[in-house]
């Protein structure tokens, strides 16, 4: 097999010859098809017919000094070829009609989250990757295929580990003056059980290598929480790498401590990396991908624009997509000025942001590391939760600074309709109040008109859970709010291509006291036998990287020195402990128990009061009346009020038709939801409250 950066060279010699005649945004130079596959076989999905699967790689060559790419941190450092390009590929995975005639005209563009792919789990039900071994689980409920859209997705990070259901970039490496760039980079490290080696680089990621396994400058430290003084670990108790059945070996991802690590504490080590890539650089692919996919019928070499292959039209209207990581990432781009060009080319008319929290990730500066993220009491040292938030213009109290997640957008004239999809959940871990409210908490803040902002109520981050319960000490939320994405995602593309409006911002509101603090939602949340309730949640500090961070993206204070705290709210609880002001899915509306968006871990991982970083919590009611009182339960019991259960199942049929009716809710959703519904019921109200697993609450 031809090895990767063979093929790169082999590319980069012929377009050397090529570049001159390439247009300034002709950034996408060549597409490979490697792969072609009927996807699942030809199975047909109603009107649209078979889909096939296209695997690939695009070459992308940049121009360091074009307004559009200066945004990028390092770019005028990376490596260029003899025209002054730079030049990087990346995977991309396509899933298209076969007959393009039955393709709907949109594309539906996923930011892949650590180089995985998840619309089809998340907007279809499915059950396994999309990219590897075709089965039937993986098209789930074909939703997205009968609708015909064309699914594309495509590298933007080098930092996840190779394999065949990860796509990835070969970003290229900084240098200054021809030499290799080193710096300081800190890695953390908080485990749930005793180990004596541990990663110290983020999930799924390869990480920055030390310059020296050995350097006795890297230190180590150890804090109860990210709030706490950093003491440091004698450097001759431990050493990069890790022991193996009683065997060390030297590995730069790894560390092995004398004695262990500690459940529950937070380590972090700082070290000398080097070779930083130009990560940065991946959100520039994201855009130039899409600028070509809809824009050009070639690339530079001749090569066909798979989607215009059989007389295929470009795509009308593009819908970016972004889950958790994903949705950050969506946001930097807005940011930065990057769904769109300087000549006001639009690379999507639409986004869908979900789940991202306040959030916009480490995503654009030297050493920068995509997947650290800002939680409750972790990985608090990577800027990822900093102004601006809000779509609408807010100054902030301490800087002074105006700004708005818009602005570059706005003065290019390339502003996507973007909905804001959060759960309960990114109220305590992701600081989601901020893209509603000002920074010190204090006022609302109403979203830019082409913007909408939507809360599902009593959600967690991930959109149901198994019924293990794992490192928390309750069982984890069983809500499954996926057939109102479906909904959405129907809304914001009628709102794209039809300028219907769709539904209104849903976000709890201060004005509306639906929005308040962590002191006042313990008082309010209700008496749950062995319920315990949250005694921090994440509110960002304004860290502080020295000089050069916010103009050049080079950290000079690493590990940085936090400031004062954005000011985060939570929503308001009801009697039944559920949130108010966000959207609810029926089965919240006519509940059999609470829904949170916290949990906290339990004792065995040495930090009980730590809450999850995406899970939440389900107390269910008491059976009857008896139950309530000899358990000291203050919510009303399931017998007290439903009579019997079809009285329940009927509560929730009105509620999912009234979903229907504001299209919330597809039709195709209507009769499943009311079935499953009446499952949940037969599951709780036979569950023992003595039993202490969780089984009970999957729909198996």
């Amino acid at each position: 097999m031809r090895h990767p950066m063979s093929r790169l060279l082999a590319i980069l010699i012929l377009a050397n010859a090529c570049f001159q005649s390439i247009s300034v945004h002709a950034e996408v130079v060549r597409i490979e098809i490697l792969d072609r596959t009927p996807y699942l076989g030809g199975r047909a999905f109603g009107d649209v017919g078979a889909y096939e699967q296209l695997t690939g790689r695009m070459t992308y060559a940049v121009d360091p000094n074009a307004d559009d790419n200066k945004v990028v941190a390092d770019v005028a450092n990376a490596p260029r070829d003899a025209g002054g390009k730079v030049v990087f590929s990346a995977d991309f995975m396509i899933l298209k009609p076969i007959d393009p005639a039955r393709a709907n005209g949109r594309l539906l563009y996923e930011v892949n989250n650590r180089g995985g792919v998840g619309s089809l789990g998340f907007f279809n039900d499915a059950a396994s990757a999309l990219r590897g071994a075709s089965k039937d689980e993986q098209a789930g409920n074909g939703f997205l295929f009968e609708q015909g859209y064309t699914l594309v997705s495509s590298g933007w990070t080098w930092d996840v580990p190779p394999g065949p259901n990860r796509l990835r970039a070969d970003l290229p490496t900084a240098t200054v003056d021809g030499r290799a760039v080193t710096g300081a980079v800190t890695g953390e490290i908080a485990v749930t059980r005793p180990t004596e080696s541990a990663q110290h680089i983020g999930m799924l990621s390869v990480g920055y290598a030390p310059v020296d396994l050995g350097d006795p400058s890297a230190v180590l430290t150890k804090r109860d929480h990210a709030s706490d003084t950093r003491r440091p670990i004698p450097r001759d108790r431990w050493r990069f790498g890790r022991n193996v059945d009683g065997v060390f070996y030297p590995d730069p991802a790894w560390i092995t401590l004398e004695g262990g690590f500690t459940p529950g504490a937070i380590y972090n080590v700082t070290y000398t990396a080097r070779e930083p890539r130009v990560v940065g650089l991946g959100l520039i692919a994201i855009r130039d991908t899409l600028l070509f996919l809809r824009g050009a019928r070639r690339d530079a070499f001749g090569g066909i624009n798979p989607l215009t292959e059989n007389g295929g039209d470009l795509p009308t209207t593009v819908i970016g997509f972004g889950i958790s990581q994903s949705g950050r990432l969506l946001s930097n781009m807005l940011l930065l000025g990057l769904t769109g060009d300087a000549s006001g080319r639009r690379a999507m008319d639409g986004l869908f942001i979900h789940v991202a929290g306040g959030g916009k990730g480490s995503f654009n500066y030297r050493f920068a590391q995509s997947s650290r993220h800002f939680s409750p009491d972790v990985e608090m040292d990577y800027p990822t939760d900093f102004a601006p938030f809000s779509t609408a213009s807010v100054t902030d109290p301490l800087s002074g600074t105006t700004s708005n997640l818009f602005d570059r957008a706005i003065s290019r004239g390339t502003i996507p309709k973007v909905f804001f999809v959060n759960t309960s959940a990114e109220y305590w871990a992701r600081a989601a109040s901020l893209i509603h409210t000002t920074h010190d908490g204090a006022e609302d803040v109403a979203p830019h008109p082409s913007a909408r902002l939507y809360f599902v109520a009593g959600g967690q981050h991930g959109a149901a859970s198994s019924g293990s319960r794992r490192n928390f000490s309750a069982c984890r939320n069983p809500l499954d709010y996926r057939p109102m994405m479906r909904a959405l995602l129907l809304q914001l593309d009628a709102w794209v291509t039809q300028g219907r409006e769709p539904e209104p911002t849903t976000v709890p509101r201060l004005a509306d006291n639906q929005l308040t603090d962590l002191t006042a939602y313990v008082a309010a949340f209700p008496e749950i036998p062995a319920a315990r309730t949250p005694v921090r949640f994440l509110e960002p500090p304004r860290l502080d990287f020295g000089p050069r961070f916010d103009t050049e993206g080079i950290a000079d204070i690493v590990p940085p020195k936090p400031g004062p705290n954005y000011v985060t709210r939570v929503p308001v609880p009801d009697a039944d402990g559920i949130d108010q002001g966000g959207l609810r899915m029926p089965e919240v509306s006519v509940p059999l128990g609470t829904y949170t968006g916290w949990n906290l871990q339990n004792a065995d991982t040495g930090a009980p009061e730590r809450l999850g970083r995406w899970d939440g919590s389900f107390f269910p009611f008491a059976r009857d009346e008896n139950e309530r009182i000899a358990t000291r339960d203050s919510r009303i019991s399931i017998a007290e009020r439903y009579a019997t259960r079809d009285d329940y199942v009927r509560a929730v049929a009105e509620q999912t038709l009234l979903m229907a009716e504001r299209e919330l809710i597809l039709g195709a959703d209507v009769n499943p939801l009311i079935e499953r519904a009446g499952r949940f019921y037969d599951r709780v109200t036979s569950h023992d409250p003595s039993d202490e697993s969780c089984d009970y609450i999957v729909d198996r």
